[in-house]
């Protein structure tokens, strides 16, 4: 299968997982293209899997907070999502997501010692639309984010927000979803507002260097009878 024809596949298959995942968090197309400031057509046009229209991944994060599904049930594994109210503009996240998204790609390029011309011409793409993603002027869609990324060496997850009001609401998922990892007794001592200062101890030695560590070990046995 050629570049072409998986960048198709990808396209189609991502925009069925997206119309399932409207259709079940209960939102008509009006409402969800609302959020990202797509007309209906246009959101429609992405859940068909037309290339030409395919989503973004600032517009892909919004859209998965906004349904309450997991940014990894698109590109990764994530834990399960818990309802939080929308209290910033989505428009403006996206806006500047794609700004961000733009100077990573170039960075990225940059480092790996290719012109925006060789980047292109190896993903098939007009140099002047990979030229226009770096700037942050175009929405990268996922697929083609994913087929830059891959000639990069690099993954979608380095992409993903970690600093918006989207990825506190992932991080507060994974912590939840790392807590459910735990045998019960350790989930009870976490749970426990008591042992709270046990659990700062533990932090602040899990940041000692391993020097540190091994000193403070000699130093416990010489005081302990």
């Amino acid at each position: 299968m050629n570049l072409s024809q998986t960048l198709i596949l990808r396209t189609k298959m991502l925009g069925a997982i997206l119309r399932d995942a409207r259709l079940k968090a209960g939102k008509s197309l009006k409402q969800a293209a609302a959020l990202v400031g797509l007309s209906s057509g246009a959101l429609s046009a992405m859940e068909r899997g037309r290339r030409s229209a395919a989503i973004s991944l600032p517009e892909l994060e919004l859209l998965a907070f906004y349904y309450r599904v997991p940014l990894g049930q698109f590109i990764s594994t994530q834990p399960l999502p818990t309802e939080r109210r929308m209290d910033f503009d989505p428009r403006l996240v996206i806006s500047l997501r794609q700004k961000m998204i733009g100077a990573m790609l170039r960075r990225h390029r940059d480092e790996a010692g290719l012109s925006i011309r060789a980047l292109a011409e190896r993903v098939g793409y007009p140099s002047s639309r990979v030229s226009a993603y770096e700037r942050g002027e175009r929405p990268i869609p996922l697929p083609e984010l994913e087929a830059l990324l891959k000639v990069l060496g690099r993954l979608v997850d380095a992409y993903v927000d970690q600093q918006g009001p989207v990825a506190e609401w992932v991080q507060t998922q994974q912590a939840n979803e790392n807590l459910k990892q735990l045998p019960r007794d350790l989930r009870s001592f976490l749970a426990d507002p008591q042992n709270q200062t046990y659990l700062r101890l533990a932090k602040r030695l899990s940041e000692l260097s391993s020097e540190k560590l091994h000193g403070l070990a000699e130093l416990l046995l010489e005081v302990t009878p």
